[in-house]
């Protein structure tokens, strides 16, 4: 569905909101906030809480700004995203990653069974939508991505396993994306990993 060839896409933006209701008796649903960027060149942006993270598909380059901290960490090797709701499943000492394109290839690359399921139309836009399952039995986890068409950004994304369920959905426009935004801040402490 997605490959690391240059695509002539608008640039993009999406702004999100995911919350999570647990499995477990008790617990209260999570919601949090986050936005996705696109430039036009192809460079990915995704701002949560205190964190972003800058990747380059084509280079496969990965930086992660840690805002509080004023530090830009720059990953020394490519690395898969963590794959969404997955116990243990994300880089040391950081949240776990909001849904984005890089997740999609991953979930593409590592799924057990895949399903397309057309296609609908949701907050406005025409989307195509897919199915991944990973695992089996009691650890069946099943991840449901509504794409845009137009834009390629996840306009909804659904994953339900053993924690319980987890729904992201997006409002997406087509927005020129300043360059500055795929660089490290001005001032940010440059640390090589």
């Amino acid at each position: 569905m997605f490959s690391t060839a240059r695509q002539s896409l608008p640039a993009a933006c999406a702004d999100c909101i995911e919350t999570t209701r647990f499995a477990q008796a008790g617990l209260a649903p999570i919601q949090n906030a986050m936005q996705q960027f696109r430039s036009a060149e192809g460079k990915i942006r995704i701002d949560f809480g205190t964190m972003s993270i800058i990747s380059n598909p084509l280079t496969q380059a990965r930086m992660i700004l840690d805002h509080p901290a004023m530090e830009a960490r720059i990953l020394a090797a490519p690395q898969l995203p963590p794959l969404p709701n997955m116990a243990g499943a994300q880089l040391p000492h950081l949240p776990a990653l909001p849904p984005g394109l890089l997740q999609i290839a991953a979930a593409a690359a590592m799924a057990t069974r895949m399903e397309q399921l057309g296609k609908a139309l949701i907050e406005g836009h025409e989307v195509q939508g897919m199915r991944y399952a990973f695992g089996a039995g009691a650890a069946l986890t099943s991840w449901e991505v509504w794409t845009s068409t137009k834009l390629a950004l996840p306009v909804l994304t659904k994953t339900i396993g053993p924690f319980g369920e987890r729904v992201c959905v997006c409002k997406c426009a087509a927005v020129q994306t300043p360059a500055v935004m795929f660089e490290p801040p001005s001032g940010y402490k440059i640390i090589h990993s």
